[in-house]
């Protein structure tokens, strides 16, 4: 195997690839300098950007090097970083393929006294003879974009929304996209309920309060996975004991939905059909169970608390009125997706081989007076979209998916407003957006 090297200086904090006598196969973009918590309750300067293999080949064990210098060339500060999912955890198994784009991080320090006048980047990779299993070929499913998308929103039958970044982050920490789906344009754009989030709505929603003492932390607001609804005004998030809350856009007129949630780890929220209504989930890491609970905007809790709720194998669906879920269980030997109501009562769909808790959720949808269940698991290990309608009890394949998840990644779905199209998503280093035709439903 093989050693690249490549040289990036940056003067004055600013990126400038050093000139090379030859193109290299591994090229630095986006290069930029900044800094980051340290741990200790300080920061320290790192190096960011992206890495792109133009190469023929693979690149694994791949070390970022970083030396500081002082205006008189003296060395004052060193480091090293790795390739970083979108959450900047490091990616130490991986493998960049041909054509792989990869964000690196690479914090350093300074060990002298003054100001970095430059800053030296050293590359170093080991070249392999690898191919990577192929995603699995699937005729109905479109690409929209490579991304680590987290995110999905429709605000009409023909746009989609979607944000690219860290799972479970808030939205206006995401890099917004807009897809639509009649001419496939593809833009970068604003939330459209960013312009709601500013100092005085943070403070008025206690979003960023330590409960305790009263005092603002302005880092609780990032943690509170604070949601816009699409179809209803209120706002729901956490505060920093994790109580789901619901508020009017502008922060006031806060409401309880779920207390006593300090033990879980909050996921994501799903909105229901019904305006307003939604269902949160918790999980801690891949293969743990998942608990649950549905609410509404004005407050209401419709199924139960999340203790009453036996926990889901899968992260579970709701229905269009909260009132029940689509989830996994496996009951005396029958494994497979149960209706769960509410006050207790439950009802087996079908059997079936469960996902992880790193699948999309179970979608309820109609098709006229049709009912049906959109799913995604494997199917003979093969990530597969199944359609089952609830009237004839038929369970249908429709199409092969071009997922490859891993313990460390996740994906989401959402049916566009007509039931025509479902959009998939996906993050880690496989991530990406997907369109799949859904016309015909379960044939």
């Amino acid at each position: 195997m093989r050693h690249l090297l490549v040289i990036l200086a940056l003067l004055s904090a600013l990126a400038a690839l050093a000139a090379a006598e030859e193109e290299p196969e591994l090229a630095l973009s986006n290069m930029r300098v900044g800094t980051q918590a340290d741990g200790f309750g300080g920061e320290r300067p790192v190096v960011s950007g992206d890495i792109h293999n133009y190469g023929s080949q693979a690149y694994a064990n791949i070390n970022i090097l970083v030396e500081a210098y002082d205006a008189g060339g003296e060395l004052i500060g060193e480091g090293f970083g790795f390739l970083v999912d979108a959450c900047g955890t490091a990616l130490l198994d991986y493998a960049l393929p041909p054509e792989g784009l990869q964000a690196f991080s690479a914090p350093f320090e300074l060990f002298e006294d003054g100001e970095a006048a430059s800053v030296e980047v050293r590359l170093k990779a080991d070249a392999l003879d690898y191919k990577p299993e192929p995603l699995a070929r699937s005729p109905e499913a479109r690409l929209i974009a490579r991304a680590e998308a987290v995110q999905l929103q429709w605000l009409d039958e023909e746009t989609l929304l979607y944000g690219v970044g860290c799972a479970g982050a808030v939205f206006t920490e995401l890099e917004w996209w807009r897809y639509s789906l009649p001419d496939h344009a593809l833009s970068l754009t604003e939330h459209p309920a960013a312009g709601h989030i500013n100092a005085g709505m943070i403070e008025r929603s206690g979003a960023a309060m330590i409960t305790q003492s009263g005092d603002q932390n302005p880092d609780l607001f990032y943690g509170s996975q604070m949601t816009f609804p699409p179809k209803a005004r209120r706002i729901v998030y956490q505060n920093d004991l994790h109580t789901i809350l619901s508020a009017e856009p502008d922060g006031s007129f806060k409401r309880l939905i779920h207390d006593g949630l300090h033990k879980h780890s909050l996921r994501g929220f799903i909105w229901a059909g019904k305006p307003g209504v939604f269902l949160a989930y918790y999980f801690g890491a891949y293969g743990e169970p998942v608990h649950y609970f549905s609410g509404d905007v004005e407050g209401r809790m419709l199924m139960g608390r999340l203790e009453e709720l036996e926990p889901s194998l899968t992260v579970p669906g709701p229905a269009a009125d909260g009132l029940s879920a689509v989830v996994g269980w496996r009951i005396d030997d029958r494994e497979g997706y149960y209706q769960r109501y509410a006050y207790g009562s439950r009802e087996l769909l079908f059997e079936a081989d469960l996902p992880g808790n790193n699948y999309p959720a179970p979608i309820v949808a109609r098709d006229g007076e049709r009912r049906l269940i959109y799913v995604i698991r494997d199917v003979e290990g093969v990530p597969s979209l199944q359609c089952f309608d609830r009237g004839t009890q038929e369970l249908r394949t429709l199409t092969s998916l071009p997922l490859r998840l891993t313990r460390e990644s996740r994906a989401w779905s959402a049916l566009s407003p007509d039931g025509r199209v479902l959009a998939l998503a996906a993050n880690g280093t496989d991530g990406g957006v997907w369109r799949v035709d859904v016309a015909g439903g379960c044939g």
